[in-house]
Parts: structure tokens; C-alpha cells; sequence
């Protein structure tokens, strides 16, 4: 009989020096430290002078690289020696978006002779600051969007918010309105701050007002002081809700304005509750004026949702002619959403104002919501507006939503 024959394994041992010397033909060992991010570029320092880094004056007396004077079909512009800043010319600027087939209006003022212009060092310690008046009555806020572009396109915008008013509003007496170069959105279209071509005044909705004395200045922002947050908002739906009385809810109304075809403003002299009104005279037997109208937020300027409350609620508020007795009054109420959709407006008819007629005494208007029917996103409303029409003289108080 044969005995299989078994072979053994081989057994290959492998000492920790040979195993580290084999390892390491194929591992890298690399070189840490303990910071790898990347350095923090120091902003550039305060030059001593604007002029040692760019041409200050960008409009003053000349319009030699000024262009888009042409008058257009919403748009005019002229140098005015009639109205002046410290001797110097002004330019009177008169628009209308609103007119059909008006593409764009505005200028564009390539200053220092359309030079590329490097303001990146004054960025942080800049403004662009212009002398500004309404060529009559008052102007809440100055429609314009001063935007800087770049000789390869780009550009950067900046709105001319209330915010960089001298005072609270543009009337007729000259301001200065400075719009911080920090302020400018330089990232959306890619401005290039050491290769700038020109500035553009693109003007919005409609106004008339001279414009002088436009330059780079020295600005320092105010210093910030601690603000409080706002306290939760109260439901804007908890009826009953004031939205004017003495005076707009949080301040959050619009539209007390003068000139050629209104007066809008607060009169103490008559008022159905506290001590003050809303006075609205106003005169547009040709239907040309624009904007006669008075808005008011009851949310902080936040949407509202209105659905769901048109069959509980209604509008009620008082109001009385200066003059004369009528049925109905050219005044429309409305809704208006963040779109800038109106809903179905409620005219004041005579079955909206107790005794049917409008007349010299106090009457209360009620208006239930289910009148304004729809048009608008109901989720989404914005404020409620008062659109005044033709000519009329009435005192209006007490503005309120109730539950009917």
C-alpha cells in the first residue's frame, strides 16, 4: 500500500522592516500644515485726493460727453439756464414710461472724455453725489437707476432710494442725493471698476426734475447704530384692522403729494375721528395727468393672504365733499398685488355710502370685498389704493377692514 504524501504550506514571513520597504515604492507622503487657507487681500488705502485717482467732475455746466438729449416719445432734455445751481446750468430732464412705443429713456455721460476710468481704490470711500429739484411740487422718491458701465459691457446698478435723500422728498428747492460707489450690484453683469467707460441715468416711471452738479466725493457712512428686531407682526387678517386714522398705519401709506393736477395732504381742519383727514382735491378734466393716487400697506409692506375673507369682510371708511351733493363720486377702490395687478375697482356709487348721496356732512362708505372681485393673486396683496379721477374736493377718515 502506498502512503499519500502530504506537501506542507509554505509560510513566508515578513519582518516590519521589509513590510515598510515594500510599502513604501507605492505610498506619497505628503507635507501637511496646520493653515491652507488663502491670504486676506487688504483693501486699498484711503487715497489723500479723488482727483490722484480718477477725474472727480462727472457732469458740471458742459455737455460735451453727454448723449441721449434727443427727444424721444417718452423723454426731453435740455440745458436750462432758467433754472440754475450756483450759476450753473442746469439740466431739465421730463419723462414718461407709461407712454406707448417708449423703448428706454435716459442719458449716458462718458466724463473725462470717455477715458477708461479705474475706481476700485475708491470703492470702499466714494460717492456719487448730484444736486437735484423737481421742476413743481414734490417727488417721495426719485425714480433713476445710475448704473456704471465698463468698456468690455459690463455693468453695475444702483437705485436712488429715498435713503440717499438730503431730506425726506424732491421738492423745489435744490439737494444733494449721494449714492454710495458701495452700494453698486457690480456682480450680476460683471463690472469692471478699473476700466469704466461711463454712467447712465436710466429714468423710471415718470417725473421732471433739473439735475446739476454730479461728481465723486469723499463718503464715510453714517455710523451704525444697535437696532432692535421687529416685533412679530400682528395677523393681518384680525379684524377690525385701522388703516388710516390721524395717519396711515405704521406710516406705510404713499401719495400725499401737490403739484399741477393734485393736493393731497393731511388737513386738521376737518376729520370725522382724532384730528386729522386725508384731503384729496385734485382736477383732470382732460385725463392727462398720471399717478393720482394713494396707496397703504396694513402688513409692513409683507403680502397678505385675502383668500378665504371675501364673504366676512368688507371696507368701510368716511368721507365728505367740500362742495355740493352727488350719488356717486369719481374716486375707484382697489387691491393691488406684488405684480402690480389691480382687482375689479369698487367706483363709489350710491350704494356704498349711507342715505345714498355724498354730500357736505360725514357719511360712512361700505364697500364689502366680495365687490372687487377678482384679477389679482389674492395670496399675494400688496396694498389698497384710492385712484382718483376728473376733478373733485373730499375729506377722507377712518379707513378700515371689518368683519360685516
Amino acid at each position: 500500500m502506498s502512503v499519500p504524501v502530504f506537501s506542507l504550506p509554505k509560510v513566508i514571513v515578513f519582518s516590519l522592516g521589509s513590510l515598510l520597504l515594500l510599502t513604501t515604492g507605492c505610498v506619497e507622503f505628503k507635507t501637511m500644515t496646520l493653515y491652507s487657507g488663502e491670504e486676506t487681500v487688504a483693501p486699498p488705502q484711503k487715497p489723500e485726493k479723488i482727483e490722484l485717482i480718477v477725474e472727480p467732475i462727472i457732469l458740471k455746466n458742459d455737455l460735451t460727453d453727454v448723449w441721449g438729449l434727443e427727444k424721444t416719445v417718452c423723454k426731453d432734455a435740455s440745458l436750462s439756464s432758467d433754472v440754475t445751481y450756483n450759476g450753473d446750468a442746469a439740466l431739465l430732464l421730463t419723462w414718461d414710461r407709461a407712454v406707448p412705443d417708449c423703448e428706454w429713456a435716459g442719458i449716458g455721460i462718458g466724463w473725462d472724455s470717455y477715458a477708461g476710468k479705474d475706481i476700485s481704490e475708491l470703492i470702499d470711500y466714494a460717492a456719487i453725489e448730484l444736486h437735484v429739484r423737481t421742476q413743481e411740487g414734490k417727488m417721495f422718491g426719485l425714480p433713476i437707476v445710475l448704473t456704471l458701465e465698463d468698456y468690455s459691457g459690463g455693468m453695475g446698478f444702483a437705485y436712488t432710494g429715498n435713503k440717499y435723500f438730503e431730506r425726506a422728498s424732491i421738492d423745489e428747492k435744490w439737494q444733494k442725493v449721494v449714492v454710495p460707489l458701495r452700494s453698486f450690484d457690480m456682480k450680476i453683469e460683471n463690472l469692471d471698476p478699473t476700466n469704466i467707460k461711463q454712467l447712465m441715468f436710466e429714468l423710471q416711471q415718470s417725473g421732471s426734475i433739473y439735475l446739476a452738479d454730479v461728481q465723486l466725493v469723499f463718503y464715510e457712512p453714517a455710523p451704525q447704530t444697535a437696532w432692535l428686531v421687529e416685533a412679530p407682526l400682528p395677523d393681518p387678517l384680525a379684524m377690525p384692522k385701522q388703516l388710516f386714522a390721524d395717519g396711515f398705519i405704521n406710516n406705510n401709506g404713499w401719495g400725499l403729494i401737490t403739484d399741477a393736477c393734485q393736493t393731497f395732504d393731511l388737513s386738521t381742519t376737518e376729520h370725522a375721528e382724532g384730528t386729522q383727514s386725508i384731503h384729496a382735491k385734485w382736477s383732470d378734466p382732460a385725463g392727462t395727468c398720471k399717478n393720482m393716487a394713494i396707496g397703504v400697506s396694513w402688513n409692513k409692506w409683507f403680502p397678505v393672504d385675502i383668500t378665504g375673507i371675501e364673504d366676512r369682510t368688507a371696507l368701510k371708511f368716511k368721507i365728505k365733499t367740500a362742495a355740493g351733493s352727488f350719488s356717486q363720486l369719481p374716486i375707484k377702490v382697489a387691491f393691488e398685488d406684488y405684480e402690480r395687478t389691480n382687482s375689479q375697482p369698487a367706483t363709489l356709487l350710491s350704494k356704498y355710502v349711507a342715505g345714498g348721496q355724498y354730500n357736505t356732512q360725514w357719511q360712512e362708505v361700505t364697500i364689502p370685498m366680495a365687490a372687487f372681485g377678482g384679477g389679482i393673486d389674492k395670496t399675494n396683496v400688496k396694498q389698497l389704493l384710492f385712484k382718483f379721477e376728473q376733478s373733485g374736493d373730499v375729506f377722507i377718515d377712518d379707513v378700515r377692514l371689518v368683519n360685516q
